[in-house]
């Protein structure tokens, strides 16, 4: 009983941040930040069209809109600045949010294999501090640091109903792991040892996913996923600490498509992060709409191929907080899309300003570069 006890004390102190400053970072609180499983092309515009998008990893039915096998992969640095009263302090992070690859089978049948990061985790911070022991005062360098993340690793079909309808079907295993390091390095190292503390966590769930996909040629295009989320379980070792359930997600996508060359969308979507509460009593988790609008214009030729031109604007809230306020976020975007190798390969770029702010007056401020690059064999 002691041992079960300790280990969930455990289980807390490593989920929860004790503050945002000490991290550098506001976005990475609780259980860590959501990319959101979204493509290059699908952020640029705001997150509007990833009900549609057949590169994000959402709506098993958009990947019916792939005509020929294709490999996918995206990186996306993020460059922070956390502002607390007068003090700033900037983080940066690399992250690799997805990769999919998909393959035709007939004229009606589409499959992938994709993975992608539900939730992020990683940041490090190193702070200056004194102790006084004796008569001694001691420097020393603190360094605190996360390296986490929980993946989806996702299996889907689709399945072409009628022309203008297309369903599919998506299969997601969880998994991932919290590695956190609290380290403490003195000046005088001939004296006095480092001191390093350091606990791991691991994370196994799964979820189901539905999807329908709707494409009225030079009219509109609607995009419907509804996931439902299994059990997600953490552990020690090979000891089961605390369980909870995946969180389910539904998302709706609208695109007009009436003026040629022109792609006008809007997306609302909820995640269910509640149901992760169980996982650790102390996580402030918070629930509220994801919403987004963006545009897609074909713009100049480069090298015999139309440029796309992209831009559009998100609005949600973070799942997890510090100190029970909500993070809300606020995200602008722009990029283009470029068809390279004679159409065989795309470049999509796009940069992103988010602001994230709290009511405790914690302010941050972030620059993201996503760029998704796919292949057709």
């Amino acid at each position: 009983m002691i041992r079960l006890h300790r280990i969930r004390l455990a289980l807390a102190a490593t989920l929860v941040a004790a503050s945002a400053q000490a991290q550098g970072t506001l976005s990475t609180q609780g259980l860590g930040f959501p990319p959101g499983q979204l493509s290059t092309v699908a952020r640029t515009m705001g997150s509007s069209t990833g009900e549609l998008d057949p590169l994000s990893a959402l709506n098993p039915a958009a990947l019916a809109l792939l005509r020929n096998p294709l490999i996918y992969m995206q990186a996306e640095p993020e460059f922070r600045t956390l502002q607390v009263g007068a003090q700033t302090q900037r983080t940066s992070v690399a992250r690799f949010p997805l990769f999919l690859g998909a393959l035709n089978m007939g004229s009606r049948w589409t499959a992938a294999l994709s993975a992608s990061t539900l939730l992020d985790r990683t940041w490090t911070t190193v702070t200056r501090d004194t102790q006084v022991v004796g008569s001694d005062t001691l420097g020393s360098d603190v360094t605190q640091r996360s390296d986490g993340s929980i993946a989806d690793l996702r299996i889907g079909v689709a399945y072409v109903a009628r022309p203008w309808l297309r369903v599919g079907l998506s299969a997601h295993t969880y998994s991932g792991r919290d590695l956190r390091v609290s380290a403490r390095h003195y000046d005088d190292t001939t004296r006095y040892l480092s001191d390093t503390l350091s606990s791991t966590l691991s994370f196994g769930g799964n979820a189901l996913t539905l999807g329908a996909h709707a494409f009225w040629p030079n009219t509109a295009a609607i995009g419907l996923t509804l996931r439902k989320g299994g059990s997600l379980t953490a552990y020690n070792g090979n000891d089961q600490i605390a369980s909870a359930g995946a969180p389910d997600h539904i998302g709706l996508s609208v695109a007009y498509l009436g003026v040629r060359g022109l792609n006008v969308s809007a997306r609302v979507a909820r995640d269910d992060w509640e149901q992760l509460q169980g996982l650790s009593p102390t996580l402030n988790v918070h629930t509220a709409p994801d919403v987004g609008v963006g545009a897609d214009l074909v713009g100049p030729r480069f090298a015999g191929s139309a440029v796309n031109l992209r831009a559009g604007g998100r609005w949600r809230t973070l799942p997890f907080s510090a100190d029970g306020r909500e993070v809300r976020e606020t995200t602008w975007s722009g990029g283009f899309g470029l068809p390279v190798a004679g159409g065989r390969a795309e470049l999509n770029f796009g940069a992103l300003r988010s602001m994230r702010r709290s009511d405790s007056g914690i302010s941050e401020k972030a620059w993201t570069l996503s760029t998704g690059f796919g292949v057709r064999p």
